[in-house]
């Protein structure tokens, strides 16, 4: 199921399946903002990085937790 998240460009909302932003057309609008969620989980920053993916979607508290923790499944 898609996400609803913030385009990186333009603040525009934009769905996690989106190749161009529906608003300005910035290609992958929504991938730098997952990106920056692994990267933080890569560094150890479990809570931030549940923050960030919540601040980006606008899901719940478990629902960021389980994105999160499938993260850092995935990185062994």
């Amino acid at each position: 199921m898609p996400n609803l998240g913030l385009c990186r460009a333009c603040k525009g909302k934009v769905s996690s399946e989106a190749t161009l932003c529906p608003h300005c057309g910035q290609p992958n609008p929504y991938e730098d903002q997952l990106g920056h969620v692994r990267a933080l989980v890569a560094g150890g920053q479990k809570i931030e990085a549940v923050k960030v993916y919540r601040e980006l979607t606008g899901c719940d508290l478990a629902e960021a937790k389980t994105f999160v923790d499938s993260l850092t499944r995935n990185r062994y």
